[in-house]
């Protein structure tokens, strides 16, 4: 899933460039293992055996390495023991000769220096320099002192820490991917385009919230809703721009209003969009803002429903790190309080990832909206209001909220830290006990619709080649009462195995729309080189290869056996 997210992020980005030209070029980072340290913050270290990285890992940036992505950048933390800035195994032996990357690689903010500074590997910033380039590393983010950086490096050169050889292999590379994107034709920005830059896209832009909207929640059918519906609107994101758009969206952490004083950005650039109430008020003449508890509480009283808009503020690295991420106790208070009114109680949930719901996972309906882009609020009320049917489908495992079934197994308290990490393909064990196993809140490929769809007549060859491809068709009919849109996954499963590996590995999927009671025959082709796996004892650390035998591909409950040779 993430290699194909990915990939298509990358051609997204890197065909909105003119003619002949890149324009913009895509950054896959941080290679590689950022998101798996030993205390799950940022920049720390790492320990991950080999065929953990290799198969775990590493494939998911492949769907941006063969999209073409122009540049990756480097894993600020240590893999076991070794910075990744200065790995040679890993910027070199991994990424471009067993994932053949043939772009630029960057460091991350500050990172090479951080080799002498901080990791203490190098003497001083000319040893950091040697062992990052000499890793791999074909420019630096540096963001101070260039004129030090210029002396350091050239000192290795003379004293032949670096070769020529290897300085004009990094030049080469860089001056390739500048020639691609223009930059030598265009060097400079046209600044009284800007304003057009920011408006422009915004259709696109709706049809990705829009198609991304999840439906967790829709008990006793509470949505859609008609546009004429008496509604309370409330909670901290219902108005706010700033939540929606979340981390990077302008500066690091986000896009922020006058009087706030960031590191990275000019304040106050928050970009035209629509909020939820605003998206909301132009569907339904009825909406009534609430701006706290208390007047929330009375205006239901005469509303037909409440639409509570919840969730985190904008974050990015060090203010996200959090090991149990939540709806904060005033926003459970406002949804329990909603709930003892008695009237139907939507929740939207504003967030950049799975958060603990609380009160909320008993809602009467519950969207996950994401840090959605400015169009975010409009794509709301067209789900609530059904001129959309949601189709979004989580691309991760909503774990289950902290304090909820899955705690201490022995005393029956709740873990502090809810039961995570989750995810569908994590490898088999042997314990039995409560939480050990794939229990989530929500699973991966989760989402509901407003319509209902079945599966039927899997068809799939019997024998494969190791190199080759493979082709599964399958019916997929819409046996609801509306159109609607359907995301159909498909997984392989390896009955016997060497090594340990998932009960079911995702190979592919498809995006299906079909009108009420139609049918369509769907095709999904993925390559076989998905189920390599690194063979070999617990010391693995050769290339990933298909191990041949038999397997079982798997579309919802049905299944078809096939042997890779």
């Amino acid at each position: 899933m993430s290699a194909a997210l990915g990939g298509a992020n990358v051609q997204g980005l890197q065909s909105a460039g003119p003619a002949n030209s890149l324009g913009v070029t895509a950054t896959i980072k941080h290679f590689a293992g950022y998101s798996e340290s030993i205390n799950g913050h940022d920049r720390v270290e790492a320990q991950l055996p080999i065929r953990y990285l290799q198969d775990m890992f590493l494939p998911s940036y492949a769907g941006g390495i063969k999209a073409g992505a122009g540049t990756v950048m480097v894993d600020s933390g240590s893999i076991n023991g070794i910075p990744a800035t200065a790995s040679h195994f890993l910027l070199t032996d991994e990424l471009r000769g067993r994932l053949g990357f043939k772009g630029v690689v960057i460091s991350d903010y500050a990172d090479v220096p951080a080799l002498a500074g901080t990791y203490h590997i190098a003497p001083d910033l000319a040893g950091a320099i040697a062992k990052a380039v000499n890793a791999g590393v074909d420019m630096s983010m540096t963001p101070f002192n260039a004129d030090q950086w210029q002396a350091a490096i050239l000192k290795d050169v003379q004293d032949g820490s670096i070769s020529s050889a290897r300085i004009d292999q990094a030049v080469g590379r860089i001056l390739t991917l500048k020639f691609q994107l223009g930059l030598f034709d265009h060097s400079r920005v046209d600044a009284g385009k800007a304003n057009a830059a920011v408006q422009a896209g915004r259709d696109a832009t709706l049809q990705a919230a829009r198609e991304s909207i999840t439906l967790l929640r829709n008990q006793a059918n509470a949505l859609p809703l008609s546009s004429t519906s008496r509604l309370v609107v409330t909670g901290p994101s219902a108005d706010s721009m700033t939540n929606q758009l979340g981390g990077w969206s302008v500066s690091w952490q986000g896009v922020f209003g006058a009087g706030h004083v960031c590191c990275m950005g000019p304040p106050n650039q928050i970009p035209p969009g629509t909020t939820v109430l605003k998206g909301l008020q132009a569907e339904d003449p009825n909406v009534v803002y609430a701006p706290d508890q208390a007047t929330a509480v009375a205006a239901a009283g005469s509303a037909d429903a409440a639409v509570a808009v919840v969730g985190e503020k904008a974050y990015a690295e060090g203010l996200g790190d959090n090991p149990a991420p939540q709806l904060t106790p005033d926003q459970k208070a406002l949804i329990s309080a909603l709930q003892a009114t008695g009237k139907p109680v939507i929740v939207v949930v504003i967030a950049g990832r799975p958060i603990g719901l609380g009160p909320a996972e008993s809602a009467n309906a519950v969207l996950m909206a994401y840090q959605g882009s400015t169009e975010a609020g409009t794509a709301v009320a067209d789900a609530i209001f059904g001129k959309i049917n949601p189709s979004g489908k989580l691309s991760v495992t909503w774990p289950s909220d902290a304090g909820a079934p899955g705690g201490d197994f022995q005393t029956g308290a709740p873990s502090p830290l809810g039961d995570e990490p989750k995810f569908f393909d994590q490898l088999p064990g042997t314990n039995s006990g409560q939480g050990s196993g794939y229990n989530p809140l929500y699973p991966f490929g989760f989402g509901l619709s407003y319509t209902s769809f079945q599966t039927s007549g899997l068809s799939a060859p019997a024998a494969v080649g190791s190199n080759g491809t493979m082709t599964v068709s399958f019916t997929v009919t819409n046996t609801g009462t509306r159109s609607g849109t359907d995301i159909v996954p498909v997984y392989v499963r390896q009955p016997v195995s060497d090594v340990v590996v998932p009960p079911r590995r995702l190979v592919g999927f498809t995006r299906l729309t079909l009108a009420a009671g139609a049918s369509t025959v769907a095709h999904v082709t993925f390559s076989v080189s998905e189920l390599a796996v690194t063979p070999g004892d617990i010391d693995g650390t050769s290339a990933p290869r298909v191990e041949p035998g038999a397997y079982r591909v798997q579309v919802g409950s049905m299944t078809s056996d096939f042997t890779v040779s």
